[in-house]
């Protein structure tokens, strides 16, 4: 990928009265939310922070609070009714959160020949160190890093851009954070975008991050870069609460000839809460919750035209929603869309694309871990040329995962099949491990 490309990563009526109705149900009957698992270092190629706070593919904690000490009993010689505590500890600005994650993943897939699955290969072997702390009062930092093995050049590796052994930095973010309300990221970090590219497939339920169509290089949907990182700066800030929050962000700022990108996003939760930067696109039952994310990218001169070859402006719309549902002893379902709609200089061609997800995650354990079966459909329609529209690309996904430790440890198999209107079409199954603390 480049820093041009864009990393995904939906709507109608219908869509939104069946979000309305689950916002509905959810509120009259939320049953209590399991213990939080708080990862022990902030992630990301693709992040978010688990809940109640979103998981990162790179998130930092904010400085360490600073927790109340019980009071000291007081000496033998104390007058009657006297007590004397000790001073609050004061934060370790020299500690270093340390954490890691890796995914290693197998794909047996369609030839360009052919539409039977006979190539076999590792389409993924990548791994993320991690590291994030606090260097004063209000002052934080963030460094993630990104290793890959060579993978044959097999399409649909999550967006890792592995084509030969690598290693590169990730994330490289100055934090200014003096409250809820404002916070300051500069460097190179996530682009604040669509919720996809908040979770990144670290924090979501399918193995296989959205909108990668058969032999594409990156995939449909905002622009992005590459890991869906870019070089610029965002505002963010969240209220009431978590639940709402806001970005606005500048990038492209490495290039002095090329416009700035400007891309903001506005995240409300009509049932439950996501606090800090990131997002995750399931919290596996530990939160009923209902949110709607609103975004837009602009870039004056920042596409080619693929039918003109012309310079133009880009203009980006987009949408999300994510319902989720804990039942009880009826496991958890989780409903997720996603709407783009392009300009006529998407890079692809698109005028809308589109996804559109539900799973079911089993109340109780089966062995070590609970079993989630999971659908998604996505389709990204063309913009008409001469008057004539070319086919729409279609694909459909279908996974079952054996979760055995939320985010931090799963095991998926999936098969999917895609259609981008050349013949033959494409089929594949894969077999991943995701591991990361």
């Amino acid at each position: 990928m480049t820093g041009k490309m864009r990393l995904v990563r939906l709507a109608g009526c219908g869509f939104v009265g069946a979000v309305a109705l689950f916002a509905g149900t959810a509120w009259a009957q939320a049953p209590a939310a399991e213990a939080d698992k708080q990862p022990t270092a902030v992630a990301q190629a693709e992040a978010a922070t688990p809940p109640p706070n979103p998981p990162p593919p790179a998130p930092t904690p904010a400085a360490p609070p600073v927790a109340a000490v019980p009071a000291a009993p007081p000496p033998a010689d104390a007058t009657a009714g006297t007590v004397t505590t000790t001073a609050a500890p004061t934060p370790d600005f020299k500690k270093i959160n340390v954490g890691v994650a890796m995914r290693v993943g197998t794909a047996f897939a369609s030839t360009a020949a052919s539409s039977g699955i006979k190539d076999t290969s590792l389409d993924e072997i990548y791994v993320e160190p991690r590291f994030s702390g606090d260097i004063a009062p209000m002052f934080a930092w963030q460094a993630n890093f990104q290793g890959g093995i060579p993978t044959g050049g097999m399409p649909g590796s999550n967006g890792s851009g592995v084509a030969g052994v690598s290693a590169s930095v990730l994330d490289l973010i100055a934090k200014f954070e003096p409250g809820a309300a404002f916070h300051l990221w500069a460097g190179r970090m996530l682009v604040p975008s669509d919720r996809s590219n908040f979770s990144g497939p670290w924090f979501m339920s399918p193995w296989k991050y959205p909108g990668l169509y058969p032999g594409l290089p990156y995939p449909v949907g905002p622009k992005q870069g590459p890991q869906g990182r870019n070089n610029g700066a965002t505002v963010w800030g969240e209220f009431l609460g978590a639940k709402l929050k806001y970005y606005a962000g500048v990038f492209d700022l490495n290039d002095a000839a090329v416009s700035p990108l400007f891309s903001g996003r506005v995240n409300i939760c009509l049932l439950g809460s996501e606090s800090g930067f990131y997002h995750s696109s399931t919290y596996y039952g530990s939160q009923d919750i209902v949110a709607i994310g609103l975004g837009a990218q602009y870039q004056k001169n920042g596409q080619i035209n693929p039918a003109t070859m012309a310079v133009g402006d880009l203009t980006t719309v987009l949408a999300d929603v994510l319902a989720e549902k804990n039942l009880g002893a009826g496991g958890v379902v989780t409903f997720e869309g996603q709407y783009y709609h392009f300009d006529e200089n998407d890079a692809f061609g698109r005028k809308h694309a589109y996804y559109v997800l539900g799973s079911w995650l089993t109340p109780n354990k089966i062995g070590f871990g609970k079993l989630q079966p999971l659908v998604r459909w996505q389709q990204a329609t063309a913009q008409p040329v001469g008057g004539v529209t070319p086919p729409s690309w279609k694909m459909i996904d279908a996974y079952l995962t054996y979760v055995i430790d939320d985010y931090f440890l799963r095991v998926a198999a999936g098969y999917s099949h895609g259609d981008v209107g050349t013949t033959p079409t494409s089929n594949a199954i894969y077999l991943g491990v995701q591991m990361q603390r």
